[in-house]
């Protein structure tokens, strides 16, 4: 096995042997040499359906055509300047007005741009204190993770956040407005609302991140209705390369180097690549059905929900909760049963072609360019695994 040798070299060479936790599963993983709409292969030649897209970037899948000769044509004439480009400009406009942003930053990951936004509501609240939710994924920086500024609350909890907010201590209150890295997790009516309500009441900056869900259960942002003060994008707008953004509300926006005082830059912010393929994305995107996307996820979770266990999706998004009651936030999960089920799950599903991430906790995308056999398939081969193992 040729991905078996290119590990044992790996291993040497980067923390695991990738260059992200989330890529490593036992044996060792699969080394992907192409992709092409709905499918990739491995570097032994085994055909997957991909569930992982990349982690949500891909909705229109892999090897799209107008995004790579738009990639090609800007690589030929410079592929950075450290100067304004009109693809960035125009790139801008689309996102500020389908996301109804008043400006924004382009940065180069979610991760990234989560990170300025909650610098940014410090700024011009003059607090430290940043609240959460317990499951909430923002990156990997020291506001992900409670500690003495952060603290976690659950998701669906309208008079914890309440209570917490009370305080007036908090600069920000930072949420997924669908739950996505600890599963497909769902705002319960109301919610939403409150979170606005409470956060405008107490002085405390709603951030919407919207890295996963934006531009993905429509042409725009989930949490638009709620008015967040400042939203988090990444993912689907760079097309496939590394492009996010942080944006908002004018009156805090303006506060953001050269307009104000609030340090933020980055060399490779708005690159040019980045921007020209995230560009392709969005003309595409634009002239899209997600009303097709949203019936092939209720296709797909209809024939999960077979196995008798729990199945919450959003368009283009969905996952398995193993429990036969309703999950509303992270604590209701029982990790070590998710992943003692998974253990048997995923190496059944890779070697029936089908490709999803190798933990429990990730979520299974859907694109535009999966069709109906590909899920009826696919879905109806993971379905049956896994009610032999509920039913156990």
């Amino acid at each position: 096995m040729r991905s078996e040798k290119l590990f044992k070299k790996a291993i040497k060479i980067f923390p695991g042997g990738v260059n992200s936790p989330v890529r490593f599963y036992q044996p060792y993983p699969r080394f992907i040499k192409y992709g092409k709409g709905q499918r990739i292969w491995d570097v032994d030649g085994n055909a997957y359906t991909d569930y992982v897209l990349a982690y949500g970037p891909l909705i229109l899948g892999h090897g799209n055509k107008t995004i790579a000769k738009a990639i090609a044509k800007r690589s030929e004439e410079g592929t950075m300047f450290g100067a304004p480009t009109e693809e960035e400009l125009k790139l801008g406009e689309i996102i500020a007005r389908n996301a109804n942003l008043d400006m924004l930053r382009f940065v180069n990951s979610g991760g990234e741009a989560t990170y300025h936004a909650l610098r940014l509501s410090r700024f011009v609240t003059k607090r430290k204190k940043i609240l959460k939710v317990k499951g909430g994924y923002h990156g990997t920086h020291d506001f992900n993770y409670p500690g003495e500024f952060v603290k976690e609350i659950d998701f669906n909890d309208s008079q914890a956040l309440k209570d917490e907010l009370s305080s007036r201590e908090y600069a920000a209150f930072i949420i997924e407005p669908i739950m996505g890295n600890v599963g497909v997790i769902l705002p319960e009516q109301g919610y939403l609302q409150d979170v606005r309500e409470y956060t405008e009441k107490f002085g405390t900056l709603y951030i919407s991140d919207e890295v996963i869900t934006g531009f993905r259960t429509k042409f725009g942002i989930y949490s638009d209705k709620y008015e967040p003060d400042l939203v988090t994008l990444g993912k689907i707008i760079g097309g496939g390369a590394p492009l996010a953004a942080y944006g908002g509300r004018e009156e805090f926006m303006k506060n953001v180097r050269p307009a104000g005082e609030f340090r933020q830059a980055g060399t490779y912010a708005g690159n040019p690549l980045s921007v020209s393929a995230g560009l392709a994305a969005m003309k595409i995107l634009q002239k899209k059905d997600y009303g097709k996307l949203n019936y092939l996820s209720n296709v797909a979770a209809g024939i999960l929900e077979k196995s008798g266990v729990t199945v919450n999706m959003a368009t283009g998004m969905l996952s398995m909760h193993f429990s036969d009651d309703k999950i509303r936030n992270y604590s209701q999960i029982d990790t070590r049963l998710y992943n003692d089920i998974w253990a048997k799950l995923f190496p059944y599903s890779l070697s029936s072609g089908i490709f999803i991430a190798p933990s429990p906790e990730e979520t299974m995308f859907i694109s535009f360019s999966h069709t109906l056999k590909d899920i009826t398939r696919d879905m109806e081969l993971i379905s049956r695994r896994v009610e032999e193992i509920w039913k156990k």
